[in-house]
């Protein structure tokens, strides 16, 4: 009995530490990322209208048990969710930082003492991006904020892609390179021809773990929606 009621609060205590830490040691986090280490910021529920319009998902886990995270970024209407004002501003920029702050935390969902897990995989899809999504100012102002965290938490990456990339995702890119600076060398980035990285891709990250659209099974069901 006493046995078991030390290894439940051990079991506890293990669960506690690793939803707010994981296993990326905090001291290592930037400070433009600290705000992954809020336990409140994973509680916060985003409105039902945002996760409709912004789609992102839990794909699966590599061979390492490091998690894919497939971010459907190119879809996401920016000019006119901030066009709402300033409630809605607010309530955008959390929904990416919960979205960040998930991934951090879902090192942990296969980590183990023995082999523990301290790196992710993401995919950022951006096709059908266009100008109806980032026409204003303060869209472009904000995606590049929100892209240049992005950017910084590869540096936790095993492998980080952008994938279907236009004409006009790689002119907006282009303007944000000089304040992204070194953190997209990390970052794979690839056009609309899929026949030109899904291979690639595949070398990488387990076939089963991956929709059909990045070269995966046509039975494929994510771990998690989000949106």
């Amino acid at each position: 009995m006493a046995f078991n009621l030390v290894l439940s609060i051990q079991i506890v205590m293990f669960i506690i530490f690793s939803s707010t830490n994981g296993q990326i040691p905090s001291e290592e986090i930037p400070p433009e990322i600290k705000f992954v280490l809020d336990p409140e910021l994973g509680e916060w529920k985003s409105p039902e209208e945002l996760e409709k319009i912004c789609p992102y998902y839990l794909s699966g886990f590599d061979e390492e048990n490091r998690p894919i995270w497939v971010i459907e970024m190119g879809v996401w209407p920016t000019r006119d969710i901030l066009a709402k004002g300033p409630e809605w501003e607010s309530i955008y920029g959390k929904y990416a930082d919960q979205f960040l702050k998930r991934v951090f935390d879902s090192v942990m969902l296969r980590s183990t003492p023995a082999n523990p897990v301290r790196e992710f995989n993401v995919i950022i899809d951006v096709d059908n991006y266009n100008i109806k999504y980032l026409g204003s100012a303060k869209a472009v102002s904000h995606t590049t904020e929100k892209f240049k965290l992005l950017t910084i938490a590869s540096k936790f990456s095993h492998a980080s892609f952008i994938v279907n990339m236009n004409y006009f995702g790689e002119v907006v890119l282009n303007l944000m390179r000089p304040i992204l600076g070194k953190a997209l060398e990390k970052v794979e980035i690839y056009g609309t021809n899929s026949n030109a990285w899904i291979p690639k891709m595949l070398k990488i990250l387990p076939q089963n773990q991956l929709s059909a659209k990045y070269g995966g099974n046509k039975d494929f069901k994510p771990i998690k929606m989000y949106g």
